[in-house]
């Protein structure tokens, strides 16, 4: 069986004439938690919906697990084996949080004999346990974020793509969703891609990092490489730094 679990070959993104994604290339391989970085407008979002077809590429190829996903609808390729979370959380409102994570257990990779004990184990995971009858909407952002990944989880998936898990989190939360994301990797063997603006708790997280701005993958390395590479720097601190020394002045 090949290392390599995803393999993404230049793909390719026009919204009009913004050209949101160009030509990016990338290999995931079994195991991996990798991140992908960048600012806001990098292109992180509409390559997480390339890779589930949510959006289909204009042009390029993404492989998994050796299959093409070309033309493959999203709910299908959860039955392959990728599930997502969202940046924006979209619980199933007017049903509980257990029943949330039911409805992500009806697919054909799941043994369907057992599935509320199953549910249940995976709210036990995420801390949601003592809310499974709590309707989803009456959650807090900081549980809602729990609930996505254990509905993503209930699929079963060998790869987990996590759109920004710590947007609009506190400090504690955080921290207990970070420590969730390492027991999910070293319990499962999850291979587990992600994109994240807290730059401290994703450094900590991932073991290689694919940097992109405007679209395009300017650096690839592991976390240490890439808080030193000079386009890094210029895309996510140097604009930055340059508005400020000019409004100083």
């Amino acid at each position: 069986m090949s290392s390599v679990l995803l393999e993404v070959d230049s793909v390719d993104k026009r919204f009009g004439g913004l050209h949101a994604v160009k030509q990016v290339s990338m290999q995931i391989r079994r195991g991996e938690i990798v991140g992908i970085l960048g600012p806001n407008g990098a292109g992180k979002t509409t390559l997480f919906n390339m890779l589930t077809n949510f959006i289909p590429p204009d042009n390029g190829r993404v492989i998994f697990n050796g299959q093409s996903l070309q033309g493959v609808k999203p709910h299908k390729i959860v039955t392959l084996g990728i599930a997502r979370t969202f940046q924006l959380c979209r619980p199933f409102v007017g049903l509980s949080v257990l029943e949330n994570v039911l409805v992500g257990s009806l697919g054909p990779r799941v043994r369907h004999d057992g599935l509320g004990d199953r549910a249940m184990q995976l709210l036990k995971q995420v801390g949601l346990e003592a809310k499974a009858h709590t309707p989803s909407e009456l959650l807090s952002y900081g549980d809602l974020r729990r609930l996505e990944i254990a509905r993503a989880l209930a699929a079963e998936p060998e790869l987990l793509l996590l759109d920004e898990p710590f947007a609009g989190l506190g400090s504690s939360e955080i921290e207990a969703i970070s420590s969730l994301i390492r027991q999910l990797h070293a319990e499962k063997q999850l291979t587990i891609l992600l994109i994240e603006h807290k730059l401290r708790e994703f450094m900590q997280l991932v073991s290689r990092v694919i940097a992109l701005d405007f679209g395009e993958v300017i650096a690839e390395g592991s976390p240490a490489e890439i808080v030193a590479h000079p386009r890094v720097i210029e895309a996510y601190i140097g604009k930055q730094t340059e508005m400020a020394v000019h409004h100083a002045a």
